[in-house]
């Protein structure tokens, strides 16, 4: 009983995902939580809703936004992720297939990442090899903030118009879609 318990234990820590926390000392942990709900997002980023920008900066220091993203391609995904976040991590194969598995025009994925240290997130970022945009909030580009990030690995699917199709859409719900249009 107690190994089945702590097999439950683990995967509800798995599937769960990261709390979106950097990896701080006790003092700064405190100020570094998000206090909003997924389900209702401030600033009405919810499905039915249209996007809300935010920029980011790159690996090679520029500011990318995710307005130069939507409407080039059919659906972008804006992925909120980190390099110490497991779950994201592990789910980076699946959006790798998905990402591959579209004909060009069609899907983009944005990813940003929640890193507070740029060499952990560059590291990362080569043990990955992701083949999609990628960038990093930091103090100036506060992006997770705009879109209620919790928890990652925390995914927003937008269409071309800007709509938000879905918030945290599970492989299946995003290749039904994604497919669908197909």
């Amino acid at each position: 009983m107690k190994k089945q318990l702590c097999i439950f234990a683990a995967a509800v820590l798995v599937l769960s995902g990261c709390q979106k926390k950097a990896q701080t000392t006790d003092e700064t942990a405190k100020t570094d939580s998000v206090a909003v709900t997924t389900t209702e997002i401030e600033t009405g980023n919810t499905a039915g809703t249209f996007y809300t920008d935010i920029t980011g900066v790159t690996a090679d220091g520029k500011e990318l936004s995710l307005s130069q993203v939507v409407g080039k391609t059919d659906y972008v995904l804006l992925d909120f992720w980190a390099s110490w976040c497991g779950p994201c991590r592990r789910f980076i194969p699946v959006l790798k297939e998905i990402y591959t598995s579209q004909p060009e025009g069609h899907f983009q994925i944005l990813s940003c990442s929640v890193d507070r240290d740029p060499i952990a997130w560059q590291v990362a970022l080569g043990e990955e090899s992701m083949p999609w945009l990628q960038m990093r909030e930091d103090e100036a580009h506060p992006c997770s903030d705009k879109y209620d990030v919790q928890f990652i690995p925390h995914t927003v699917l937008i269409d071309r118009d800007g709509k938000i199709v879905g918030v945290n859409l599970e492989e299946p719900e995003i290749a039904e879609i994604l497919f669908g249009e197909e």
